[in-house]
């Protein structure tokens, strides 16, 4: 990406500012990942279990449902894998529901890499687009697409960043598709890098699905300016109590 710039101690709340103020709020601040954990039942995926997993050619992302037996996980918490930046947190629609991305840079093998983790199908949203997280922040809850599917997470994790919910938009290759355990796995350690680094969120392709927006927005005060535009209150931080979009 062109406009990433890699910022340290003063220079990164400077520039995180700047990146407002100079009218540019797709240009977010975000903590380097320094390591990835499981979505459900994290760190480990605890009383979690795969009930489908990754197929370049054809499922491009895992299932996850409770070790207890089915329906168990409905509306269990959805953590973030790792530090990022909220991309896209939206209702969808059609087969994907209520959906997040996060945006996340670390370090592998002594280069900065990029890449994106998907949740799917859920019942609530608590994160708004342009919302930094850290790992293990609950970010929603376990759903079933507004009842199309038994309750599961569906967790993608893409290393190109441009292709958010629109699968059609990057071959189905390695290059842009990870097995997101797989990916974890090896992620458990990460290179830790102090201060801040700013993001470009604006990269995907977006679907033109009717009733949803064309294109994500972001604000400096994302959240707040999330809530209202939905028809909520302004809350002070995301909460169980205070879901930003979903049922």
């Amino acid at each position: 990406m062109s406009r990433l710039v890699l910022v340290i101690g003063l220079a990164s709340s400077l520039l995180t500012f700047s990146a407002f103020a100079g009218g540019d709020p797709a240009m977010v601040s975000t903590s380097i990942a320094d390591r990835f954990d499981f979505p459900v039942g994290g760190p480990n995926a605890d009383g979690c279990r795969m009930s489908r997993g990754f197929n370049v050619h054809g499922h491009l992302g895992e299932d996850w449902v409770s070790a207890a037996g089915p329906g168990a996980i409905y509306r269990a918490p959805v953590s973030a894998v790792a530090n990022g930046v909220v991309s896209l947190a939206r209702d969808f629609k059609r087969s994907w529901g209520n959906v997040i991305v996060i945006r996340h840079a670390f370090y592998e093998g002594g280069q900065l890499k990029y890449a994106d983790s998907l949740y799917a199908h859920l019942d609530k949203i608590f994160v708004a687009e342009g919302q930094p997280v850290t790992r293990g922040q609950e970010i929603g809850l376990v759903g079933n697409a507004h009842g199309l599917y038994p309750p599961h997470l569906h967790f993608e994790i893409h290393r190109n960043t441009s292709i958010g919910v629109v699968h059609t938009s990057a071959s189905r290759s390695l290059a842009n598709y990870e097995d997101p355990s797989a990916f974890i796995m090896q992620h458990r350690v990460l290179r830790a890098v102090p201060g801040k680094m700013v993001v470009d969120l604006d990269t995907y392709t977006m679907p033109s699905y009717p009733g949803v927006p064309a294109r994500p927005f972001y604000t400096r005060n994302a959240v707040s300016r999330f809530a209202v535009s939905n028809g909520g209150t302004r809350p002070a931080s995301p909460s169980i109590f205070q879901p930003l979009f979903g049922r």
